[in-house]
């Protein structure tokens, strides 16, 4: 695997949020729509700085801001309510890194003091261009000068918690609903917030406030839904997210997570279709290919060259692999395109004619398909993901020798994966917390580890316990062929999970409490992998039940294998 790249996958795409800005005339309050570092939208205000306390005088407003897209993890915009945040949401607070200000606002004098309007301008400003830090700092200084004003602590917490700053953010929030109760969407913004720290029953009640206070927003039955969605209570997500669809049939965010639930619950049907949905996210672009038409599964393929096209992440395209040799036997020919460092195991799927860099220039063709839409087009129900799924359909390649010299006595060789990208959430289980199981002789553990977290190995002082693999592991090809050496993969949701489910291995994978749809929820075992075996926390951010069960399997098939030896 290449570094730092194999060892996980993204999740679900991500999605541009749109800021939505009014005219402040009089004392109407103007708000806009801006995306956090967690994928929602959250409501920022625009208000006027607050009347002067010394001097009594009125300050003049600041300039409204323009609509602009804004990019997130994966939901939702929220549109002209204050900095109502989201978590995948829409936070009311003034900023993202597209989002504009209508018109320049004039640095102060070197000399002069700014007022009020002019900090709180320069702060939005700031906010608004990505400048976070530089934010904070201004939105305290109006802060100290008038702490009476919600607008500005809303807008301070939207900051703070893009900067992952969460504990002060939900504080500013708090201050800002102690000034100003009533409005649904700095609520909106806490339950965010709290989201984001997994205090899940405490975003639930500021979701349900915000809908008590206004429910005629789009994104606050988004946001709450999503709460649900990370409890896996898919059904309540999704009665959300309807009630969300109903205010906008065509709300991007609330479609795409609908989807993703009803794929979650093994709703096929409605799930594929509403998967496409992913082709209208920000940050999940398909180039265009105009000049040549895309294959809609009904046309007939017979005599024809078919690209399948990349996209996503590296797990992503080694699950869908799986349906190449579905369409293959339609086809005269098929072009596949991927990644580099997938090259080596892509060649050895079945039907695979022509294998493409994503990136380099494609040979001719006569149609083309995303690779990921396979499924719909080809209309895959439970039972044929079943049949599909039986059999390996990648292999190690051919050529490549894993060089193992394990210590005398093993019976059982591991191969470990504990970490990965810390985004959409870091799903990094401690290294620590696997050292139990290499407390028996007989098992020898290889790290297939290639970021920088290989050096856990030698911050726990853990080296005789664990071989490091990583200077050998260049691809998805070098991964494969010690993968086939191992007797067991250990691993969490990553691209090497997906990987040795693929190979046909033994693959026992530790799973987040917030599952990602692909594994559903309550159940141990995988329709895409028969020889996985999943363990789940049980609570958020808790490993201990997970790790817990994991061993007392463990040991069983230690034990096992020693009697075996021993016969």
């Amino acid at each position: 695997m290449a570094k730092s790249k194999t060892m996980t996958k993204p999740r679900a795409a991500k999605k541009g949020k749109k800021a939505t800005t009014g005219t402040a005339t009089g004392s109407r309050k103007v708000k806009a729509a801006v995306t956090s570092a967690a994928g929602a939208a959250d409501t920022l205000g625009t208000t006027p700085v607050s009347v002067n306390p010394v001097t009594s005088e009125r300050e003049p407003k600041a300039q409204p801001r323009t609509s602009a897209q804004i990019k997130s993890q994966t939901q939702t915009k929220s549109e002209a309510k204050l900095i109502n945040s989201h978590q995948k949401q829409a936070e009311t607070a003034a900023l993202s890194p597209s989002v504009t200000v209508s018109a320049p606002v004039a640095a102060a004098p070197a000399t002069a003091r700014p007022g009020k309007s002019e900090l709180f301008a320069r702060a939005l400003k700031a906010h608004q261009t990505g400048n976070i830090d530089e934010a904070i700092s201004l939105y305290g200084a109006v802060l100290r000068q008038n702490p009476d004003q919600p607008d500005v602590w809303n807008n301070l917490g939207v900051a703070l918690r893009r900067s992952k700053r969460l504990d002060a953010s939900l504080m500013a929030y708090r201050r800002a609903a102690e000034l100003r109760p009533g409005n649904a969407g700095l609520w909106s913004n806490m339950g965010n917030c709290l989201r984001e720290m997994m205090r899940f029953d405490e975003a639930a009640a500021a979701h349900a406030k915000a809908l008590e206070l206004d429910a005629s927003i789009k994104s606050h039955p988004f946001n709450a839904g999503l709460v649900y969605r990370d409890t896996n209570r898919f059904d309540q997500a999704v009665a959300h997210f309807d009630a969300a669809l109903a205010i906008d049939p065509d709300y991007v965010d609330a479609n795409w997570d609908k989807a993703l639930a009803q794929l979650a619950m093994g709703q096929f049907d409605a799930g594929w279709a509403g998967y496409e949905t992913r082709r209208k996210l920000a940050d999940n672009p398909i180039r265009p290919l105009e000049s040549v038409p895309e294959w809609d599964g009904k046309t007939d393929l017979r005599g024809k060259r078919l690209l399948l096209r990349a996209e996503q992440g590296f797990g992503d395209m080694i699950q869908f692999a799986r349906f190449v040799p579905l369409v293959a036997k339609k086809a005269a020919h098929i072009i596949l395109e991927c990644r580099g460092e997938l090259i080596p195991v892509m060649r050895t799927v079945s039907g695979v004619g022509t294998i493409v860099e994503k990136g380099a220039k494609l040979p001719p063709f006569d149609l083309h398909v995303p690779l990921l839409s396979l499924p719909y087009v080809l209309k895959i129900n439970a039972p044929d993901l079943h049949r599909i799924s039986t059999d390996p359909y990648i292999s190690a390649p051919k050529g490549k020798q894993a060089r193992l010299s394990p210590p005398a006595g093993t019976v059982l060789k591991v191969g470990l994966i504990w970490a990965g990208k810390l985004n959409p959430r870091d799903r990094s289980c401690p290294l620590e917390l696997l050292l139990p199981l290499m407390a028996q002789k007989g098992a020898s553990f290889y790290s297939f580890q290639v970021d920088d977290r290989r050096g856990d190995i030698a911050k726990l002082g853990a080296g005789a316990l664990i071989t490091d693999m990583g200077d050998h592991i260049h691809d998805f090809g070098d991964s494969a062929v010690l993968m086939r050496d191992m007797d067991l993969i250990i691993t969490i949701d990553s691209a090497p999970a997906h990987l040795a489910g693929a190979l046909g291995l033994p693959v026992w994978m530790l799973q987040l409490y917030t599952t990602d749809w692909r594994w559903m929820v309550n159940r141990a075992d995988s329709p895409w992998y028969p020889t996985m075996r999943i363990y789940r926390q049980l609570s958020p951010g808790d490993w201990q039940d997970a790790i817990g069960y994991l061993k007392q399997d463990f040991d069983v098939l230690l034990q096992a294998r020693l009697r075996e030896i021993l016969k």
